[in-house]
């Protein structure tokens, strides 16, 4: 598949990532690679399995030749975990120049806190009746409190306060939108941080979708992540 502009993966109800453009391709890495030595390509056998050596052994520059830019729509709470990655390179939708839209993430699944980790949690089967009264009950106690303080914020705005103060009332639920630019190298970092199965579930579904996007991309690099296994962090 070749991509176009605009090619987009939903992810989260509302949010999505979508595929701006790129720069280079897996076989600009192996002549970023070769250029070290002054060697020609040999062909395509023999340029993946450069590729495939530079790989496994975390020959890190040439994979930082190439980059790919996507615009992304997630829950705040996500925003604040992706930006934690300082490699990328992005720029976020402002509520202090524009008036913020009513959308809220709700998870279809309420998850229960996981007891032996701290930071994790779990999933609660819904097989029988108090299961679904359970799970219809978080959401509409999320929705009432989405509404009421989209509701105070509009008033906010509507008393003459400023768009930067009126947004301290919203929740971090609301959907965000960013454009962001990142590395094949740092790239490859964040989805094995991300997709790991210790991650937040709504972080592994942003994860996800760009990593639909970077194996179409670049095929051999998705490829030798997925044979090697390691983490190209160095």
């Amino acid at each position: 598949m070749t991509l176009t502009k605009g090619y987009e993966v939903p992810i989260l109800g509302q949010g999505f990532v979508r595929y701006i453009d790129h720069l280079g391709d897996d076989l600009r890495i192996v002549e970023t690679a070769r250029i070290s030595f002054k060697s020609p390509s040999k062909g395509e056998e023999a340029d993946k399995k450069l590729l495939m050596y530079l790989f496994k052994n975390r020959h890190t520059s040439p994979f930082e030749a190439c980059n790919i830019s996507f615009n992304i729509k997630m829950p705040i709470f996500c925003m604040r975990q992706f930006v934690r990655h300082r490699t990328f390179r992005l720029n976020e939708w402002s509520g202090r120049y524009s008036e913020l839209v009513d959308e809220f993430y709700t998870p279809e699944i309420w998850r229960f806190q996981d007891t032996k980790n701290k930071q994790g949690s779990v999933v609660k089967t819904v097989d029988v009746p108090e299961d679904h009264i359970w799970h219809q009950e978080n959401h509409d106690i999320a929705k009432s409190v989405f509404e009421f303080s989209y509701v105070q914020y509009q008033k906010l705005l509507e008393r003459g306060v400023a768009k930067e103060l009126a947004r301290i009332v919203l929740p971090v639920s609301m959907f965000t939108e960013i454009y962001v630019n990142v590395d094949v190298h740092n790239l490859i970092h964040f989805l094995n941080l991300r997709q790991d199965p210790h991650a937040q579930w709504e972080m592994r579904e942003v994860a996800n979708a760009m990593d639909t996007i970077f194996q179409d991309l670049f095929p051999w690099c998705a490829e030798a992540r997925k044979t090697h296994k390691l983490k190209l962090v160095e």
